[in-house]
Parts: structure tokens; C-alpha cells; sequence
């Protein structure tokens, strides 16, 4: 007989900041959520460190804004320092590679100043 406690499926434990993204049911943002969350797995992913880096480090600074450790204006500048020195990376890296790079650096850490950080700034 299964012990009562006992799940029988093991889902993948959710982050810190997909705990929070799982609270926004308006469908209007739930796209943009949806695909910010996609890009952030896909760069934790990443065979290169520094986009692996770049999105752990942007999942922990979301994760202070949410418990309002940092301000918008502390997350704005990180988010700036980061893609600054995120263009050098890509401009480094080969023609078919870049498009990539760019997707998962530049175009989630826009997502997350534009879209994500208002969105867990507006949750109590």
C-alpha cells in the first residue's frame, strides 16, 4: 500500500521566480511570461558559460526585486551592465551563432526590464 505522503510523479522543482511567475493568470501577460520563461530555461542550458551565468544571475536579481531587496532602478542598472558587456560576447562569437547568443542575452534580459520586473513589482 503507497504511503499517503508519497507522490507517485516527480515534477521538476520550480524556481524561486517561477513560483512567483505561476501567480500571473491575466492572459494578457501570460505570452510574453510564457516565453521569458522558455528563454531563461534554454539559457540555463546553454553550452556557454557566460549565458548560463548571465541567466542565473538575472533569476536571482528578479528574485530581489520580487522580495524588494533591490529597487527597479538597481535592477535597470544591472540589466544595462550586463548587456553592455553581453555585446562584446556576441559580436565575438561566429555569424550562425550570434542570432542565438542574442536571443538568449540581450532579448531575455529586455524581457526582464520591460515585461517581468513591473509585473512582480505589482504583485503584493
Amino acid at each position: 500500500m503507497p504511503s499517503a505522503g508519497k507522490r507517485k510523479h516527480k515534477k521538476p522543482r520550480k524556481s524561486e521566480l517561477d513560483s512567483a511567475l505561476g501567480q500571473v493568470s491575466d492572459e494578457s501577460v501570460a505570452a510574453a511570461k510564457n516565453e521569458f520563461q522558455d528563454l531563461l530555461a534554454q539559457a540555463k542550458g546553454d553550452t556557454s558559460e557566460l549565458v548560463r551565468r548571465n541567466a542565473n544571475e538575472l533569476e536571482e536579481r528578479l528574485v530581489l526585486l520580487k522580495k524588494r531587496k533591490i529597487d527597479k532602478e538597481d535592477f535597470d542598472y544591472f540589466v544595462e551592465n550586463q548587456k553592455r558587456d553581453l555585446r562584446v560576447f556576441i559580436d565575438s562569437q561566429p555569424a550562425q551563432a550570434q542570432e542565438r547568443a542574442e536571443k538568449l542575452t540581450l532579448h531575455l534580459l529586455g524581457m526582464a526590464a520591460t515585461k517581468i520586473a513591473p509585473l512582480l513589482l505589482a504583485m503584493i
